[in-house]
């Protein structure tokens, strides 16, 4: 490989590298309150979940105990 093509496959490398450490830095968010925001959010989902799995759960159970509980009737 000739050495001019070295150097520019060397130069794209090294933009490429600036740029990505540049986009890299502008997805971080360096502000901790925000972080703190974001953590809360996602207990408060996650408590939200499993609250409505339990609400679910009752629902259902308390479905079949009342169909269990049904008489069945007499037929004439």
């Amino acid at each position: 490989m000739p050495r001019t093509e070295l150097t520019r496959m060397g130069i794209a490398l090294a933009v490429a590298v600036v740029a990505m450490s540049f986009l890299a830095l502008d997805a971080v968010d360096f502000n901790s309150g925000a972080i703190k925001q974001r953590i809360e959010t996602a207990q408060a989902s996650i408590v939200h979940v499993a609250m409505s799995h339990h609400d679910l759960a009752s629902a259902v159970e308390a479905w079949t105990r009342r169909d269990h509980q049904k008489q069945p009737s007499a037929i004439e």
